[in-house]
């Protein structure tokens, strides 16, 4: 999906998997703050990380490239 900044500071990015009932269906990709491996978590593990904003996103996006709301696709970037 996207690049994404935590409340703490680590930056990483979304990933999207599945649709919102799938554990799993999105997942983010953290990069260390002290240059170790790369962390890749289920975006419940680091939801009170993120800001409100960021999590409507990531729901809505994966809505749009899994659900059948009949909201657009998401543009292939």
């Amino acid at each position: 999906m996207g690049p994404v900044t935590l409340n703490d500071g680590t930056r990483g990015r979304i990933v999207l998997i599945g649709p919102r009932n799938v554990p799993g269906g999105a997942m983010a990709v953290l990069q260390d703050k002290d240059g170790g491996p790369v962390k890749s978590l289920p975006l419940t593990a680091i939801l009170e990380r993120l800001a409100p904003a960021d999590v409507v996103a990531i729901l809505c996006a994966q809505e749009r490239q899994f659900g059948e709301s009949g909201l657009p696709a998401l543009n292939p970037s």
